[in-house]
């Protein structure tokens, strides 16, 4: 198992978390905005609206799934005796995504709410309260379980097979689309009703968002179960995205400090 602390990758998954928030931040306000039934925003000024908020938030939440899921391996192995794989491995980062959702739920509301008004954060921070936290929750620990239990794991089946031979990075393309697509379609209905109710926070003016099963019940009443898959298109493009950059990030980094470790240790024992 990698030497790389849970500290070490709670770092990892900020950096992480950060800059896949930036770079894909258009997808998100499109998503929210069809999700919610309002117009697609146009002008990359409306596009990233809300990133600040997003961004900041963004960097603990993912700094936390990086962590936790580390320190659970770590826990599994110093148990158990061996590193976790399989399904092992899917539960830890189920794990590692519940565990973040106290910390983004509050966050992605203040977000919403900001792209819809268009104030200013300081404004908007003073008119919002409360947050949604068991459809966050069922959201980012699927979402992370595609992430970290996946993609890993599929990418590692994919790299031994004979039709993957000779082909570089085949294995790591068709890994995280098809981690960021199945990442997708399980939690969608989850964030859908996730943003419904961040959207229409007043509970008398919209009684029908004051709880996740009344959301679910009103979604299919209106709309039908395609209801709960509204801006799917761009949330599965901002997933695919995030699982390579994410995954890469992560890669790349604990690579980095392994290496740095290693030449420290071997010019150590010279």
């Amino acid at each position: 198992m990698s030497s790389v602390t849970p500290l070490e990758h709670t770092a990892i998954g900020g950096v992480a978390g950060f800059t896949e928030t930036c770079i894909m931040q258009p997808t998100i306000a499109i998503k929210n905005a069809l999700q919610e039934g309002r117009p697609i925003p146009r002008s990359p000024m409306t596009l990233y609206r809300g990133l600040a908020v997003n961004s900041a938030a963004t960097f603990p939440i993912t700094a936390t799934q990086f962590g936790v899921n580390r320190l659970l391996e770590s826990l599994h192995q110093q148990h158990l005796g061996y590193n976790p794989t399989g399904i092992s491995t899917i539960g830890i980062a189920l794990s590692a995504g519940a565990s973040s959702a106290f910390i983004g739920c509050p966050a992605e509301f203040l977000m919403i709410q900001q792209q819809k008004s268009g104030l200013s954060l300081a404004t908007q921070l003073k008119s919002v309260a409360g947050s949604f936290g068991a459809a966050t929750m069922m959201r980012e620990s699927l979402y992370t379980a595609g992430y970290l239990g996946v993609a890993p794991l599929l990418k590692a089946k994919l790299t031994g097979h004979s039709a993957f031979e000779g082909t570089p990075g085949a294995a790591l393309v068709v890994s995280g689309v098809s981690a960021g697509i199945l990442a997708t379609l399980t939690s969608h209905p989850a964030d859908t009703i996730k943003t419904r109710m961040q959207a229409h926070p007043d509970n008398t003016a919209f009684p029908h968002y004051s709880s996740v099963a009344s959301t679910a019940r009103h979604i299919v009443a209106t709309e039908g179960y395609g209801g709960f898959f509204a801006g799917v298109l761009p949330r599965t493009f901002r997933l695919i995205g995030a699982v390579f950059i994410l995954t890469g990030i992560r890669g790349t980094l604990v690579d980095a400090i392994e290496d740095a470790r290693y030449a420290g240790s071997k010019a150590a024992s010279q």
